[in-house]
């Protein structure tokens, strides 16, 4: 999760807690926030969550799910970025507001990137999603 704002944890809680209920596995949290940045982000690892080739998508739309359910739920802006094996890179563009995010394996945002159609879209996110350089987990 990232943010301009530090999360509180009540709300890193609550956000946990949506993730749990999709998806009821192990976890680890770790905050960071680099000195020559101006986001604040909140990493929370799922461990033990297997995505087969059959389902992937039906997971990622359960990720999203759980995303929209946090925007909606927390009370700074926020935006996902989700299985991504190169973190500091997407970070990076991230922070530059780079818009070719097309390395981003799933990225829940309340903006709209140009030139990039959404996977899904609402009233509260859009989700763009690339699997092409980047893995959600185990495969089966």
């Amino acid at each position: 999760m990232m943010t301009v704002e530090e999360l509180s944890d009540s709300d890193i809680s609550k956000a946990t807690g949506i993730l749990l209920n999709q998806f009821e596995k192990k976890y680890e949290i770790n905050k960071y926030y680099y000195d020559d940045s101006k986001y604040h982000e909140v990493d929370i690892d799922l461990f033990d969550v297997v995505f087969s080739k059959e389902r992937l998508y039906d997971d990622i739309d359960k990720l999203i799910s759980a995303y929209e359910d946090i925007i909606e739920t927390v009370s700074y802006q926020i935006d996902f970025i989700a299985g991504n094996d190169d973190t500091h890179s997407a970070v990076l563009k991230y922070e530059q507001n780079n818009e070719d995010i097309k390395d981003f394996g799933l990225f829940v945002t309340r903006r709209t990137i140009p030139n990039l159609q959404p996977y899904y879209s609402s009233q509260i996110c859009n989700a763009y999603v690339n699997l092409t350089h980047v893995s959600f987990g185990v495969y089966y």
